[in-house]
């Protein structure tokens, strides 16, 4: 297993404003990030995700490109995987926001399945 795994979101996106959860379009979204990061989850210790030149990122990119990882991999699994040194303020909110929703998502449907 290697080191280090980098994902720069705007050199990815292409856009200081990224947004759009699938990419139907030929253009970068959320689940291009996604899948980057989930391609390279086990071959790398730790993946890093750089938001220089980030200015804002819409809720489905985020809860598409970061939160939806909840549903292949744990909360643990992610803290110790996923590393964003350069996140500020915002960034850790809208993180946090979108995980905490995804959690929330994620209990409701195992009840639904448990239930049936």
């Amino acid at each position: 297993m290697e080191g280090e795994f980098k994902v720069n979101v705007y050199e990815i996106m292409g856009t200081s404003t990224p947004a759009g959860r699938t990419s139907e379009d030929g253009e970068p979204a959320g689940d291009t990030i996604k899948s980057l990061i989930l391609d390279n989850w086990d071959k790398y210790e730790k993946i890093s995700v750089y938001f220089e030149g980030v200015v804002q990122m819409t809720r489905p990119f985020v809860d598409e490109a970061f939160a939806k990882l909840l549903e292949a991999h744990s909360l643990d699994e992610f803290n110790q995987k996923l590393h964003f040194p350069d996140s500020n303020d915002r960034i850790v909110k809208s993180l946090t926001d979108a995980i905490k929703l995804r959690q929330k998502i994620i209990r409701t449907q195992e009840e639904r399945r448990g239930q049936g």
